[in-house]
């Protein structure tokens, strides 16, 4: 008989967020230094955020996301300050986004901010400055946008579900077409940004401008889309690390 117990993996929801490690690399490469520490508490706040969203959002009865919650203490010692300023205003963003006394995640415009914002910090946690952040402005601003077209799409997936449980999004207040609006313009942005920064990182440049190329010429969003998505995401990041490592 097959076992339906969840696993830890389910319930930190791993599958749905180890890709954004890859963030730690890049901005690891990105500040050329690097700290395995760095790694374990971005997964450790990565699962805090999503076993505590499906904690409130499935009525969990165990409180799974007070384990990386502890995880993440056992590692502060071993982060910059910078990095723990980080990664605390990420755990204070993902808390409010999913307690119901606040729920952005059912507010429109700040569910999608809170999300690109969020997964922006995950790659600037690495970067030990505020001076070297500064210098690279352009390019978190390019991983800002890429993650809010990301989250448009996410939402304009999810809009028939989030509408059944009363989940205001972005995409459910303003309807799938203006989010499909939004999402291109997301992208023509990160198209715009990408050309700014070709002197500096061409390699991130194109594949930046190809990648949104592709999506931007979609006329339909399907759930297979969000899948080539991440997965071309996570191929051009490949790319921006191996542009980094130069």
């Amino acid at each position: 008989m097959k076992n339906t117990n969840p696993s830890l993996i389910d319930y930190f929801r791993i599958k749905d967020w180890f890709h954004y490690l890859g963030y730690v690399l890049l901005g690891s490469l990105l500040a050329n230094s690097f700290n395995i520490f760095n790694f374990f508490a971005a997964a450790s706040i990565l699962a805090y955020a999503y076993s505590l969203n499906d904690y409130y959002d499935k009525k969990l009865n165990k409180k799974y996301f007070i384990i990386p919650f502890f995880l993440y203490i056992v590692f502060l010692p071993f982060l910059s300050i910078f990095s723990i300023l980080i990664s605390i205003s990420f755990l204070i963003l993902f808390t409010i986004y999913s307690w119901p006394k606040v729920w952005l995640e059912g507010k429109p415009i700040l569910s999608t901010l809170t999300n690109s914002i969020g997964f922006t910090l995950i790659f600037v946690l690495p970067i030990n400055s505020i001076k070297i952040l500064l210098g690279y402005c352009p390019l978190v601003l390019l991983i800002f946008t890429l993650n809010t077209a990301a989250q448009l799409l996410h939402e304009i997936v999810d809009s028939r579900e989030d509408k059944k449980i009363k989940k205001i999004t972005t995409t459910v207040r303003f309807g799938a077409k203006t989010a499909l609006v939004l999402f291109k313009l997301c992208l023509f942005s990160a198209m715009v940004i990408s050309a700014l920064i070709f002197s500096k990182f061409p390699l991130i440049s194109l594949s930046s401008i190809i990648f949104s190329l592709i999506f931007i010429l979609t006329r339909t969003v399907k759930r297979k889309t969000r899948k080539i998505f991440k997965n071309f995401g996570i191929i051009f990041g490949i790319v921006y690390m191996i542009e980094l490592l130069k």
